[in-house]
């Protein structure tokens, strides 16, 4: 796993080393059950996140979110995923939804 410290971003971002972009998937699977910030370097057809360049990781959702709004502060134009790599429904809970 990647050491993370000031503003949560990796050494080689702080060293100004271009990052390698990832698949959306092995950043899911490389930080399971956290918190995901990248920037999208690629899309699918139906302009869904399938690439990017990590920002940050947490199991802290505040903690992505703070360095996210740094991030932003200096990189406008980006576009950034953050999602949770994780189940979204704890086991054994049970989940019901009503359609009308």
């Amino acid at each position: 796993m990647k050491r993370q410290g000031r503003k949560g971003l990796t050494e080689k971002q702080r060293r100004g080393e271009k990052p390698r972009a990832w698949k959306i998937s092995a950043l899911r699977e490389a930080f399971p059950d956290e918190w995901v910030a990248a920037e999208v370097t690629k899309v699918d057809k139906a302009d869904v996140p399938i690439g990017g360049i990590l920002i940050t990781h947490s199991p802290d959702k505040s903690q992505v979110y703070k360095t996210v709004k740094t991030y932003l502060a200096e990189h406008p134009a980006a576009r950034l995923f953050i999602f949770f790599a994780g189940d979204p429904i704890p086991e054994g809970i049970g989940v019901m939804l009503a359609l009308r």
